[in-house]
């Protein structure tokens, strides 16, 4: 005659499915945290230098502010005129040694970038809505970068007058192109 399975007395013949589940369970647990080697979470950091400078600023603010750096350019502030200052998340690898600007005759002047929080400041971007920024000569040293207004690339000169005649040639060639589209 033939028994239902609960009915034997002290006779099984396999594990049922909550047994099998629960040995899965513990030895998968057992195994996560003997070979599971915790790894601290890194945030991935990107390095700004002089060949993406202008980008960086284009892409990661929005708004109309202005960029505020001290402490030869490692502690910076987005600033707007609606909220206190916040800290921007700049990670700067340049040394500005100065800013320069052309005056209207087309020769590099240097711009006084005044102070902050009663420190100097080695950096100053006016960043627009629109994504543009102060169009700008950077000092850095040995090199100068050339920071274009307008959605470009930085370019990196040996000279403050190759900066400058750089910045009057772009400016040139920009005012044609925009004849062309008309």
């Amino acid at each position: 005659m033939w028994y239902p399975y609960h009915t034997l007395k002290g006779y099984r013949k396999a594990f049922t499915l909550v047994e099998l589940l629960l040995a899965i369970f513990i030895v998968s647990l057992f195994a996560y945290f003997v070979f599971a080697t915790p790894t601290p979470v890194k945030k991935s950091r990107i390095e700004v230098n002089a060949s993406n400078l202008p980008n960086y600023l284009q892409k990661n603010l929005n708004g109309n502010g202005e960029v505020v750096c001290i402490n030869k350019c490692k502690n910076c502030y987005y600033i707007t005129n609606s909220a206190k200052p916040q800290n921007a998340p700049m990670p700067l690898v340049l040394n500005v040694k100065a800013e320069y600007t052309l005056d209207r005759n087309s020769n590099p002047q240097k711009l006084e970038l005044g102070r902050y929080n009663d420190k100097k400041v080695c950096l100053r971007f006016r960043h627009y809505k629109n994504g543009s920024i102060s169009q700008v000569i950077l000092d850095l040293g040995d090199k100068f970068l050339f920071v274009p207004s307008y959605f470009g690339q930085g370019k990196l000169l040996n000279s403050l007058n190759d900066a400058a005649d750089w910045w009057v040639r772009n400016s040139q060639n920009s005012i044609r192109s925009r004849g062309e589209w008309y």
